[in-house]
């Protein structure tokens, strides 16, 4: 599904080489990466993720009695979503094992309808094996539609190739039965085994060596080193179904093989292995682990598998987080463009639509300008990347990423890594944790939110869980703000607490006996969504003993304004501000930054809500860090007057962690803010 380019109009190639490299090559004298990544914004273009219509093929007797494939439209978004359709991943050209198998390299046997009216069905462009296999596996689940690319997107067609490409994604997330078609042969029982000993956990150290081949063998096929066939299973997720093809002699083996539920654990399509994309990711990933700490002569081949076959959620897992849903603490972002980049393409400008795709981008890059001006690819991921809000450390003391990495590294490296999911699916929460509507400056990314100035530190005990307490941990919070537990009566951030507590509640799907006797009544609540995930985070809290702390909103018209309390934050452990903490409970001026933005209608084609909880430090106008600090004091990094004065009056925010709390601002509206760049990304070019 690529789109056919030449050498000299397109974008280039440059992943593999250094940021300063890249920089001197592209920036004018005196430039910067940044000035070339805002050069490339002007590129940018938002399409909205909905796929208006849907050409699929099913199989229908002509008049002549000859079985045809037939075309049906699907007119619109909803339609598609509703219908159940077989979304075929699969490779155009040969596998080295299918090279070596005549009967896999025809064509021609299938015939599809035409497109022009009259005209007569023309033999298929897909070849006849992937045509077998699909319409058997169709057949198996009965289900009578199919999508296959080739077949279904006009290839001669260059404006509904470009909408294909841009909405790939949809077509494999929305398919309720997505599949993909693997090349290697499995041949013997022995092989068969041994996959059913990786999928229940039960290889035998003596097995260990032999499983890891036939890992090296599945994941050398071909499928695995495309950049097409990667987005496909992406964003099929969970719904995808591996098929590996074995010899008709294991189909009796194949078939008495089960699961710890005695369900049939490699599915029971005749000539088939069936096993769940993510099942087999998982247990791949889960044993070169393992394997290559036990065996350091392994770590190579290993890490081949990882690289190609990696389950993201164990590949991300820091272990040594301790919070039991905090495992995951990076944004898998970088882990997925490298994993683009590796894997071939016909045309490299279409990394960037996958990228986006996969990423749950709604800004895009306008490739056709892109190929045209032979901008670098790796500035353009860049910059994609900050168009669409992802968060990134640009604090003086975090410079991680330098120039001397390449495009990949630097993201790896520079990418905000203190995330604290308040949930199991932690790396979907942390995809969320965007900039809402970013714009990129001279002088860095201007985004939207509300600003709390951190106040006075609370450190509870443990909350210990009582049958006879009729009050939530929540409620046992807010009741102890207002009857002064804490040195003073805080009514307004415990009023606020009691209404959401009551509001929760009437969404809520369960009874009040019920939420009491788990960590929390909220954490099943899903449309209240992200706030419903903060008063999790509290109450967890408040049972494990950890600091809270207390905030209020800075008025984005009156900043000096000292506003009631109406936020409270969640630190690391009971420990946590103590060593900037006064004897009196408060701590020298701090600051966190909020957004949030809910998905917009129909966010299962493409848009994802974001939302952003960061505490910062924070160097606002001149005229205001004079009042705040004193002339000549401020206590944060500080840029030259002469980039102060290109923008004077945003609030310059700098990173320091992330931070969950739950908060209400009211009517308070949101203000714009800015993000300076990391200091590396505005070296200027050493060229002459």
């Amino acid at each position: 599904m690529s789109k056919e380019g030449d050498g000299h109009n397109a974008v280039v190639q440059d992943t593999a080489e250094l940021l300063g490299r890249i920089r001197d090559s592209n920036a004018t004298p005196e430039g910067s990466i940044v000035s070339a990544v805002l050069d490339i914004q002007r590129h940018a273009i938002t399409r909205n993720n909905w796929i208006k219509s849907l050409e699929c093929l099913y199989l229908a007797t002509d008049r002549d009695g000859e079985p045809t494939g037939k075309r049906q439209r699907l007119s619109n978004g909803r339609s598609v979503a509703s219908s159940e359709y077989v979304a075929v991943s699969y490779t155009w050209g040969f596998s080295e094992e299918e090279e070596e198998q005549e009967s896999c390299q025809s064509f021609g046997g299938y015939f599809i309808e035409s497109r022009k009216t009259g005209e007569p069905p023309q033999p298929s462009n897909v070849r006849d094996v992937v045509w077998e296999r699909a319409l058997h596996y169709a057949a198996h689940v009965k289900c009578e539609t199919i999508w296959i690319d080739r077949e279904c997107v006009d290839q001669d067609d260059a404006n509904e190739k470009e909408t294909a490409i841009q909405n790939m994604h949809l077509v494999y997330s929305l398919s309720r039965k997505p599949i993909a078609l693997l090349t290697h042969v499995i041949q013997t029982a022995k092989e068969l085994d041994l996959i059913v000993a990786l999928l229940l956990e039960d290889l035998r150290e003596e097995e260990e060596s032999a499983a890891l081949d036939l890992l090296d063998e599945i994941t050398s096929d071909l499928w695995w080193q495309r950049a097409w066939t990667f987005q496909e299973d992406y964003r099929a997720s969970t719904r995808m179904t591996f098929l590996i093809p074995h010899t008709s002699n294991l189909e009796h083996r194949k078939q008495t093989a089960r699961d710890m539920l005695n369900r049939p654990l490699l599915g029971t399509l005749p000539g088939e292995i069936c096993i769940k994309s993510t099942d087999f990711r998982r247990c791949a990933t889960q044993f070169c682990l393992q394997y290559k700490h036990r065996e350091p002569t392994k770590e190579t081949i290993c890490n081949k598998i990882l690289a190609t076959a990696g389950k993201y959620n164990v590949l991300l897992r820091d272990h040594q987080l301790s919070n039991t849903y905090a495992s995951v603490s990076r944004s898998m972002t970088p882990t997925i463009l490298a994993d683009i980049g590796r894997r071939g393409i016909l045309a490299e400008s279409d990394r960037l639509a996958i990228a986006a795709n996969c990423c749950g981008y709604t800004v895009r890059l306008d490739t056709t300008a892109l190929n045209k001006r032979g901008s670098s690819l790796s500035l353009s991921m860049l910059a994609l990347c900050l168009l669409n809000g992802e968060i990134m450390e640009n604090h003086p003391r975090t410079r991680r990423g330098t120039l001397k990495d390449d495009i990949f590294t630097y993201l790896m490296k520079q990418s905000l890594r203190s995330f604290r999911p308040p949930i199991e699916e932690g790396l979907t929460f942390i995809k969320s944790c965007r900039f809402v509507d970013p714009l990129l400056t001279p002088l860095g990314t201007q985004t939207w939110g509300h600003l709390w100035r951190l106040g006075k530190v609370i450190r509870p005990r443990p909350l210990r869980r009582s049958k006879y307490c009729t009050l939530s941990p929540l409620e046992t919070l807010a009741t102890d703000l207002q009857y002064k537990k804490y040195g003073k009566s805080y009514t307004e951030l415990a009023t606020s607490l009691l209404a959401w507590i009551q509001e929760a509640s009437a969404t809520s799907r369960l009874g009040k006996h019920q939420r009491y006797g788990g960590r929390s009544p909220f954490a099943h609540t899903r449309p209240l969504g992200w706030r419903a995930w903060m008063a999790y985070e509290v109450e967890a809290a408040l049972l494990d003993g950890k600091a809270l702390r207390l905030a209020s909103i800075v008025d984005p018209i009156n900043r000096q304004q000292l506003a009631p309390y109406n936020a409270i934050f969640v630190g690391e452990d009971a420990d946590d501000w103590e060593d900037e903490e006064d004897d009196d409970g408060y701590t020298q001026t701090s600051y966190v930054f909020t957004s949030m933005r809910p998905a917009k209608e129909y966010a299962r084609f493409g848009d994802i809500p974001k939302h952003v909880s960061l505490e910062i430090e924070l160097e606002w106008p001149d005229r205001e860090r004079e009042r705040e600090h004193g002339p000549n004091k401020s206590k944060t990094p500080s840029q030259s007057g002469e980039e102060r004065g290109s923008q004077p009056d945003l609030p310059k925010l700098y990173t320091k962690r992330w931070l969950n709390g739950l908060c209400f601002w009211g009517a308070c509206p949101q203000q714009p803010v800015l993000f300076p760049w990391p200091a590396d990304l505005l070296a200027t070019s050493s060229k002459p």
